[in-house]
């Protein structure tokens, strides 16, 4: 295997673990019992993998539409971001666990996960910026690049500690921060993606936007919607009582 793409893999790994250990401690915190805990982490990981799988090969198949060959091994940490508390939501429930809680925890730790992932790709060299005379360069181009994948890995640092802070100050109502995280992170991901760049041949457009950004807003979307049926699901509840 080429040592830059073992470096990749190894980043993402370390990333899970990282998220996986920030997630445990804060689940100690709101005194979650050990066992169900790591139960729940667990689960996070594997769809949270899962889910990166899947927006891979979504991206894949709308790239196969614009006549580029479909490649099954690529694999999108967003989509774990995105899917991982869909795939959750139903065993949590079924094993008796606080959904709101165990979201709540594991939100500060995605963005571990997300900001390792793109120093792998910093390493590996994929995900380039646009052609700059001051940046870095690409084996797969022959132009110096924006350095793009350094500057989200550090916003999504940045979005970690915001997350973290927020978090356990207890500035975050109950199930808000998952769907704040998501809508953090959909609008970083929105801006910085004018600075990304694609080959013609992989330039797929909707709207005027490309595919990430159109993911990126559906992103914020879900974080919207999800905050807004948190709230008022609760405020309805209190009016039935």
């Amino acid at each position: 295997m080429d040592i830059k793409l073992l470096i990749y893999y190894l980043a993402i790994a370390v990333g899970g673990v990282l998220s996986a250990i920030v997630g445990y401690s804060l689940g100690k915190k709101r005194e979650l019992p050990p066992k169900p805990l790591k139960m729940f982490l667990f689960l996070a990981l594997f769809f949270g993998f899962f889910g990166a799988f899947l927006m891979g090969q979504l991206q894949n198949f709308v790239m196969s539409l614009t006549g580029l060959s479909y490649n099954i091994s690529r694999m999108r940490i967003f989509g774990g971001l995105l899917f991982m508390p869909l795939f959750l939501y139903f065993p949590v429930k079924y094993l008796g666990g606080d959904f709101k809680l165990i979201s709540d925890i594991f939100a500060p730790g995605t963005f571990l996960l997300l900001g390792c992932s793109k120093i792998g790709c910093a390493v590996y060299g994929c995900c380039y910026g646009i052609p700059w005379e001051h940046g870095v360069p690409s084996p797969f181009e022959n132009h110096l690049c924006f350095p793009v994948q350094a500057l989200e890995s550090l916003l999504c640092f940045a979005l970690f500690g915001v997350m973290y802070i927020l978090y356990t100050k207890k500035r975050l109502k109950k199930g808000t921060a998952y769907p704040t995280g998501l809508i953090l992170y959909g609008v970083v991901r929105f801006l910085v993606e004018f600075l990304r760049y694609y080959p013609e041949e992989q330039r797929t457009y909707f709207l005027g936007i490309n595919f990430w950004q159109l993911v990126s807003v559906l992103t914020v979307i879900i974080g919207i919607t999800w905050l807004i049926i948190t709230k008022y699901g609760k405020a309805a509840r209190k009016t039935q009582k």
